[in-house]
């Protein structure tokens, strides 16, 4: 467990102003980056994540880096200030960066606020429909330097094939090795991609987005794939609606794409390639938490409760699969 108090006695004499750091209040821990807000500073810090990376190469400086890029970029989603980017491993034990606090709160997954549920429904539909605009905003912009040369679909999804495999989930496998047998459909230039584009990575300021969070996942690649990601949240013959695109006034899965194409100038022909491999990469994610707690590299609970989900999200996967390719019973 990560002692708050050692933390906030070493920033005290490293940040600007650091005298008025009173606390250090833990808001999230696990397997992704851990997350502390400093009291008196109206600042964040974040750390790699204790309980093991579910990727190799987790890279919480490297994060920093594109936080500060987009925070320097014309026509960028909101995202908070860098203040201090630590690379010192001998200051707290581990590289971790600080950001400037941002109006507003992120929608819980499970556990979903008032603002959120006891709106009316065509309050929700707008919101909706920012959030999809927010990321397909990003189709509208160029690729980020920081991320490095922009990658393919195809190639993107071998590297979580790659993942599938280390975490000997062989029939992930076979099916990504059936999706690779088809060409990704292309809407247009590279660009930037988030690649975790979920409603809670955005925050919320009075019902609109005050930021977008959580970039570890981005690369510079082909924008369907953030689409694609975002429709498996929403209804579908092949999968049901998570729970806040099932409440009430939320857009249907036509909705989501003409919010995209209209926002991004973009067709949206071919997505269900695409959202086939972000299934993959949710399968991916589970199927790598669920054999670190096999093999013992990991105790956290979350990973285990990924057993929970895994094989319907694997069977989704296979029967979208299946109608693509024409291959349904």
């Amino acid at each position: 467990m990560t002692n708050t108090d050692s933390i906030r006695q070493a920033l005290v004499t490293l940040l600007p102003g650091g005298e008025r750091l009173t606390a250090v209040r833990t808001l999230a821990t696990g397997f992704s980056n851990e997350t502390y807000r400093l009291e008196g500073l109206d600042a964040i810090l974040r750390l790699p994540p204790s309980a093991g990376a579910v990727l190799d190469g987790h890279d919480v400086l490297g994060q920093a880096r594109i936080y500060r890029a987009l925070g320097e970029m014309p026509g960028a989603p909101p995202v908070p200030a860098i203040t201090h980017i630590g690379d010192d491993p001998a200051v707290l034990g581990v590289p971790f960066f600080v950001m400037g606090l941002v109006p507003g709160e992120a929608l819980h997954d499970l556990d979903m606020q008032p603002w959120f549920t006891d709106v009316p429904p065509e309050r929700r539909t707008e919101m909706c429909r920012d959030w999809i605009a927010a990321f397909a905003r990003l189709a509208t912009l160029p690729t980020l330097d920081v991320l490095g040369p922009a990658v393919s679909a195809e190639d993107y999804v071998r590297r979580w094939r790659g993942v599938a495999a280390e975490a000997e989930a062989g029939e992930l496998v076979d099916l990504y090795d059936r999706l690779l047998a088809l060409s990704a459909p292309v809407s247009g230039a590279p660009s930037l991609v988030h690649g975790d584009p979920k409603i809670s990575n955005l925050m919320w300021d009075e019902g609109r987005i005050s930021a977008m969070l959580d970039w570890e996942m981005a690369l510079n690649s082909e924008p369907l794939s953030d689409l694609g990601y975002l429709l498996f949240f929403f209804a579908s013959p092949f999968h049901g609606a998570t729970r806040g695109p099932a409440q009430s006034g939320m857009l249907d899965r036509a909705g989501v794409i003409d919010c995209w194409e209209q926002t991004s100038s973009r067709s949206a022909a071919g997505v269900e390639w695409h959202e086939i491999a972000q299934i993959g990469k949710l399968c991916t994610i589970m199927a790598k938490g669920i054999h670190m707690i096999a093999t013992g590299a990991s105790s956290d609970p979350k990973f285990a409760a990924f057993r929970n989900y895994f094989d319907a999200s694997q069977a989704a996967m296979r029967a979208m699969l299946d109608a693509y390719t024409g291959d349904a019973a």
